[in-house]
């Protein structure tokens, strides 16, 4: 199948079975966690939750840069489901997601202040639990958000789509872009790449020839482009993000940055070896010194995060010295390891005892590692000619 018809067909929503499916999954998690802290529900107005806990089907972000949305689903342990809402949500998110999977609506009035407290107590009252603030709530613990970890079959399955669609736009771009575009007119075409696939950027870095070096997080800031691009972004559909970077460069590569790509892909497999369920964060963190300074990029790593896990959250977590998460698996990561001027990032997903790379297409050069008779593929810069065809 061709990129357009993938990109024609909305196959990013889930058939009704799968989907009931997955919430099924999902609701059993809730259960469980409901059951663990004594608690008679949960409210979930993150974004991000809301999207995890209806399957990807229902979205309440209405503000795109704000993380909690205008409306909120309640669970309630044993299987109550509940849209908790003020009347300008009820109807699209009724008629188009919930009301499929048995939700009922608790509307109240959006000017009314007390409004939003009566219409949780009707819904049975109790000891309830909200990932962000709400009359009549208790704050949720922050380990909730590993209930979102660990990817069920349909979410898998929906990931992988999401991660060729956002490959694919970036890919594009860099095939399209030429020396003489402004950093705005390629932010701008990326943007464009990726909400014509359904995708939505929450991370849009652009960077022109000495920006790179210069600059880990390169936004746009209006330089021309000569010889060298970097595209940067995370981008996410259904909440689900993924990210990728990919670079260009016009005419013949010089011999110094293409020996820090060849070396920065070992670091780059090295953390994608090391990713396997039940290896600790905190652990892999410490191992990253070694493997900077063994690619001749000694104490590189302080100069910029180096990733960490994703799935419903541009990192739900990052590697620093001090984090106890355990690495799981079907968890999914995005490690970004940098030197100046070299980046690479790839989205991966630990499964089946070893890693499998989501952020792929065909036709594009990659740089391969061999570690322990494992080949971890990377992306290596685009070598265009210098008057910007391939």
């Amino acid at each position: 199948m061709t990129a357009d018809a993938i990109f024609r067909a909305d196959d990013l929503r889930l058939d009704l079975d799968a989907a009931k499916n997955e919430i099924a999954e999902k609701e059993r998690r809730l259960d469980a966690f409901l059951e663990e802290r004594k608690l008679d529900g949960v409210l979930l107005t993150e974004t991000r939750n809301v999207f995890w806990a209806t399957g990807g089907m229902a979205n309440n972000q209405i503000v795109l840069n704000k993380d909690v949305g205008a409306a909120s689903i309640l669970y309630r342990k044993g299987g109550g489901r509940f849209l908790v809402c003020s009347q300008s949500e009820v109807d699209r998110l009724m008629d188009e997601s919930l009301g499929a999977f048995g939700y009922r609506a608790a509307i109240y009035r959006w000017f009314d202040a007390d409004a939003p407290a009566r219409a949780l107590a009707e819904t049975g009252g109790g000891r309830i639990a909200s990932d962000a603030p709400f009359p009549g709530t208790v704050t949720l613990h922050e380990d909730f958000k590993r209930l979102r970890y660990r990817f069920t079959d349909e979410e898998i399955d929906r990931y992988r789509k999401i991660a060729f669609r956002a490959t694919d736009a970036v890919s594009s771009v860099c095939r399209t872009i030429r020396p003489g575009m402004n950093e705005y007119e390629i932010e701008a075409l990326t943007a464009r790449e990726l909400r014509k696939r359904g995708m939505l950027p929450t991370v849009l870095l652009i960077g022109a020839d000495e920006r790179i070096y210069k600059y880990r997080h390169a936004l746009a800031g209006g330089a021309e482009l000569k010889r060298y691009a970097m595209i940067n972004v995370v981008a996410e559909s259904r909440g689900m993000p993924v990210a990728v970077t990919r670079l260009v460069h016009f005419g013949e590569m010089p011999d110094e940055l293409r020996d820090a790509y060849e070396r920065l892909a070992r670091v780059n497999a090295a953390f994608q070896h090391a990713a396997r369920a039940g290896a600790k964060a905190s652990d892999v963190f410490e191992r990253c010194k070694t493997w900077y300074a063994d690619a001749g990029f000694e104490g590189e790593w302080r100069n910029h995060h180096q990733g960490g896990a994703i799935g419903y959250d541009d990192r739900e977590y990052i590697l620093t010295p001090d984090c106890a998460e355990t690495f799981g698996d079907r968890q999914p990561f995005a490690f970004n390891p940098t030197a100046a001027g070299a980046k690479y990032e790839e989205t991966i997903l630990i499964i089946d005892g070893g890693v499998e790379r989501l952020t792929r297409v065909e036709d594009w050069e990659d740089v391969v590692v061999e570690i322990d008779g494992e080949r971890y593929a990377q992306a290596a810069p685009l070598v265009r000619n210098e008057g910007g065809t391939i």
